[in-house]
Parts: C-alpha cells; structure tokens; sequence
C-alpha cells in the first residue's frame, strides 16, 4: 500500500511532532485546507522537533506523508467496521488521526464519529480550562471531586512561574521532597482552570551548585556550570510528571539538546503551547537560555519578555527570603514598590540582573512565598500576596 512506501523515513517522533504541528494549524483554520504557508510552517516545526542534525523534512515529505496517514485511518476504519462494535485498533496513530479526519465529516454524513472515553474526558478537560469563565458557571471541581477555592477573577493572562532549586530540596538523602513539587503542581493546576496560562522556569541548586562546587575546587565556572544546567532539566521533567499525573498537559523545552526528555526551545511553539491551555516548563540555571553564566532569575526574565508574560512571579522557601530590606526594622515587609526604590535599597532575593531587565521590559514582578498552601494560585491569578515590584510602586 502506498501508505507504506516511507515508513523507514519518518521515526516516531517525527511523526509525532507532524501531527502535533498539523493539528494546531488546521484547528487554527477552523478545519480548513492548509496552504503554502501553513505547510512551510509545520515542515519547519518537524525539522526543529527532529534537530537540525537529522536532516529534516520538506514541505512535500511532510504532505505526502499526511496523506499516507489519512490513507492508513481509513484502512483501519473499514477493518473495525468489519469487526464488530469491541473491536479496537492497535495503530499508535489511530486516535490522533480520528481528532484530523474523524471529527472532519460533513453535517449530511449519516454515520457520527465515535469518540472514546479518553477523547470525551479530554474534551471536558479543555473546556474547564477556558480563559474568563463566568462567575455564574458554579465552583470548580477536582478530578477527585473535591472543590476548589473560589478565586476571583484571574489578573494575568500569562504569568512565568520562577521556582529557585532550594526550595524544592527534601531532608537527605533525598534532593527533591516530593510533597513539595506535588504541592506546586496542584496550585499550579488549580489556576489552570481558572484560565491562566502559566510558564515555569526551575533551577537546580537542590542537585547541584555550580558556586558551592567553583568555591570547593577551584574549577572554571564555565566547565561547571552546565552540570547546573542539567539538573535543573531533571526538575523540570519531575514537576512535569506530577503535573501530568493530575492531568495538566506540559511541555518542557530547554535549550540543551535533549530530544529524548524535552523538546528544544522554539519560541512561537512555546507561545502556541500556552494559548492551546498547556503549562510550559523551561530548564532553569542557563538552561532557560542556553547560557550558563546567567541565572534561573535572569532566564526567567528573558523568556517573560520573550514569550510576552503579563508577570515573573519570583517563588521563595520562606517569609523572611523576600521582598527588600526596609529603612527600620519595625517596617513590615512591603506590598507594593515601585524598581527604583527596590534598586536603591539594593538587596532583594531576586538577581538585579533580571529586575532590570524587567524594568527594561515593563514587566511587573511578585516575591512571594511559594511554601505558604494556596499562596502561588494566588499569586498566579493576581492576587494581593508577598511584594508586587513595578514601574509605578508606591511603599505600602
């Protein structure tokens, strides 16, 4: 069958990324027939999904091959249709192929398309997660039916998520405590369904520290560093599975070439991930921008700006980590002030490097505590917790 004639050619994958990037632009033509363009535009997210090295996929590869697919579904649809209503299909690429071409039949069709257990819970999924839901649509549930808190309508649109290493760290041996990053992924969800779209930059100071290792031995910071960058992939992976364990899609890219763990860092991906309601998970100490002499502070700074984030949302291990220093020591810890101000007092938990690119950027920041329960859904959808850093601060 013609079907066949380019299996050699195309890995999992590859063919994966295909129909990944094949989806998102024929939904985002209402079902409509892709053209020249579009078509350029997912070769080109194959060729990148792929790596460079592989050689890539042309436009016309990547039309043929969608073509085969479509041939192969109808194939396995006529042998289901023969082999009674129990009947399954074993093809990996069945139900994908069943949201392109299944769901693509005409009103005048007299047979309807068959939607599996999986496709109808994953369609409720995506619309409980609409952005703005009405006040009057009624609380929120969980999936193991337990409600969730009513919050008020989300501030953000978009928010970057920065969690420092040492915060995720457990009592040794162990270095990651999994009570913590199950609690990030349960807040993190709950302001999902509120409709944010959050992105994540982790680091990994709780596998290992460059500065610690640099001080000890004696190294140059450059030859060590990418070991940061490494570990802070291997959070980034862990809170991506705990995430994904209560059922909120992620995607972790990174700039590091890991194309067995992570996708590798595209912007316009990572940017189209979020609007198609997935969290987004950057590698943290230089991983989040490919080089290892930044921080996971400045990272985050960079790729708010990149990905248009209405916020860098600074998460800390303790009250006493953050916001900034004030005049007295009868002074509480600030709610609100303005970059100037925080710059002038000149400590802060957060790297000046990234406050001033926020600064540049216009991007607000909020230090917060990230271990209080239910402080980072708030801080997500806005509300008032830890010290909000803008243009126009004012000392409360």
């Amino acid at each position: 069958m013609e079907y066949r004639k380019d299996r050699e050619e195309w890995t999992d994958g590859a063919i994966s990324s295909l129909l990944d990037s094949y989806t998102d632009r024929f939904e985002q033509l209402n079902r409509g027939n892709l053209r020249g363009r579009d078509w350029e535009d997912v070769a080109a997210a194959v060729t990148d999904g792929q790596g460079k090295g592989s050689g890539g996929k042309s436009v016309e590869q990547c039309k043929n091959k969608i073509d085969n697919l479509k041939k192969r579904y109808k194939v396995e649809c006529q042998r289901l249709g023969g082999a009674g209503p129990s009947a399954a299909s074993h093809w990996p690429w069945f139900k994908k192929m069943e949201q392109i071409v299944g769901n693509s039949s005409s009103p005048a069709s007299s047979k309807a398309p068959v939607i599996s257990d999986d496709d109808k819970s994953r369609q409720q999924q995506q619309n409980s997660s609409k952005r703005y839901a009405p006040s009057g649509s009624g609380t929120p549930t969980l999936g193991g039916g337990s409600r969730l808190a009513p919050l008020s309508n989300p501030k953000w649109k978009r928010v970057l998520l920065k969690i420092g290493g040492t915060a995720l760290a457990g009592a040794p041996p162990q270095n990651v405590d999994p009570k913590i990053i199950m609690l990030i992924a349960r807040e993190v969800q709950v302001a999902c369904r509120h409709g944010v779209e959050v992105s994540i930059v982790v680091g990994g100071r709780n596998i290992f520290c460059g500065d610690t290792w640099v001080s000890a031995t004696g190294t140059d910071r450059a030859s060590t560093y990418p070991i940061g960058m490494m570990a802070s992939v291997m959070n980034a992976v862990l809170l991506q599975a705990s995430l994904e364990k209560i059922g909120v899609e992620t995607r972790v890219q990174t700039a590091l070439m890991m194309q067995e763990v992570a996708e590798p860092y595209i912007r316009r991906r990572a940017i189209r991930h979020l609007e198609k309601g997935r969290v987004v998970i950057f590698g943290g100490i230089g991983a989040g921008n490919g080089n290892p002499l930044f921080t996971t502070d400045t990272a985050a700074a960079l790729r708010a700006s990149e990905i248009n984030a209405d916020v860098v949302l600074k998460g800390t291990a303790g009250d006493d980590d953050y916001g900034c220093p004030p005049r007295s020591n009868s002074n509480p810890q600030f709610e609100h002030i303005s970059f100037r101000e925080l710059a002038a007092r000149g400590i802060s938990r957060m790297d000046m490097t990234a406050i001033t690119c926020c600064q540049e950027n216009n991007i607000p920041v909020v230090i917060f505590n990230m271990l209080e329960p239910g402080n980072i859904s708030k801080a997500i959808c806005g509300d008032q917790v830890g010290t909000l850093v803008d243009q126009s601060g004012r000392i409360t």
